[in-house]
């Protein structure tokens, strides 16, 4: 099976992804990303697909209002690893909210995970769309090599249990080197952008035989 994305790339840059399938949404501030990766993530509703957000930027309660006006529904299942609002004092109880000390907590990051992958199990849900927002945080708390291991780990648990992960980057932030080992790890990249209008667009590497042209998200 496939996770499919009509609707939300282009038609005919690509309609699916393959199970197991690891992308790296690369683009610079304000350039939609976030809106494109929970757009990802939540095309999978109507399939019956669960989400998984890992927010490393904004409070997990912006992130799930933002998901569910998305929606336009109550999520199947949607649960969310919130890495800011501890260090911040507003973190709130709730059963679909898990809280980590910091963006540089790749250990509870870990932890987290797999917490909510068995709560994915428990509720009968066996495909997932885990999103990732953003990896760049992340950087200004740990150095390159240790978030190269994290990452291998959570990318290779995606990948083993057939689920599709999307995790956002900012390229500007970081330089070459840092971004082409990061690289390394993703099936494919979609690069977005926006374009002398003001339009966003996208291009799809490394899923695809070719690198796709950049093409305007309606």
């Amino acid at each position: 099976m496939t996770y499919n994305v009509d609707g939300v790339l282009p038609t005919g840059l690509v309609s699916g992804f393959d199970d197991g399938t690891n992308l790296l949404l690369s683009g610079p501030a304000m350039s939609g990303k976030r809106e494109l990766l929970l757009s990802l993530l939540e095309r999978g509703e109507a399939d019956g697909d669960g989400s998984v957000i890992v927010t490393a930027r904004d409070p997990a309660e912006e992130v799930a209002n933002e998901y569910a006006d998305a929606v336009g529904a109550e999520p199947r299942f949607l649960r969310i690893i919130d890495c800011v609002s501890t260090q911040s004092g507003s973190a709130t109880n709730g059963d679909n909210t898990h809280y980590v000390s910091s963006p540089g907590d790749l250990t509870g990051m870990g932890i987290e995970f797999s917490e909510v992958a068995r709560s994915a199990a428990d509720a009968g849900v066996d495909r997932l769309r885990v999103g990732f927002d953003s990896l760049s945080p992340l950087l200004m708390y740990v150095d390159l090599q240790r978030l190269f291991r994290f990452l291998h780990v959570f990318t290779s648990q995606i990948q083993s249990q057939g689920w599709l992960g999307v995790f956002s980057v900012d390229p500007e932030s970081h330089d070459d080197q840092t971004i082409n080992t990061i690289s390394q790890l993703f099936d494919g990249v979609v690069d977005v952008r926006l374009n002398d209008d003001g339009d966003r667009e996208v291009r799809v590497r490394g899923v695809t035989d070719v690198p796709t042209e950049w093409t305007v998200v309606e």
